[in-house]
């Protein structure tokens, strides 16, 4: 590939990113591996000038807080089965890793989830992770 059609892609990489689309979908978009698609974003996040990086950086993590905002909203709704409990819990923890993704960093590898159960009602047999204590 040229260094002309390498900087194209980590443009296009770049949009997409900013757009809010996830690393694979980007990968998926350019027909690349997703983690080249990683390697295209942080070139073209490196080419931009650090006040422009941080920009984009605020700008991302305010979107993240937006639909972070409005999962926790659903959470919060008290006629919420726990099968769309689970999928909005899932919906956060997928913002949460692409926010975290942003800043370079890593979340931990297992998370578990325990739902409280009201008087009447019968356990959910939640098993546990190995190496994770409830």
């Amino acid at each position: 590939m040229t260094a002309g059609k390498r900087h194209a892609q980590e443009l296009e990489a770049l949009e997409l990113s900013n757009a809010g689309h996830s690393i694979d979908v980007i990968a998926e978009r350019l027909d690349i591996s997703a983690r080249t698609a990683a390697r295209r974003v942080r070139a073209a996040l490196q080419r931009i000038p650090a006040q422009e990086a941080d920009t984009l950086r605020r700008q991302s993590e305010a979107r993240f807080n937006g639909w972070m905002r409005r999962a926790n909203v659903l959470l919060a709704t008290e006629d919420l089965s726990i099968q769309d409990t689970v999928k909005v819990l899932g919906l956060l923890l997928s913002l949460e890793r692409e926010r975290v993704q942003l800043y370079g960093l890593r979340l931990p590898s297992a998370v578990v989830v325990q739902h409280e159960l009201g008087p009447g009602t019968q356990d959910l047999g939640l098993t546990t992770v190995p190496g994770v204590h409830r």
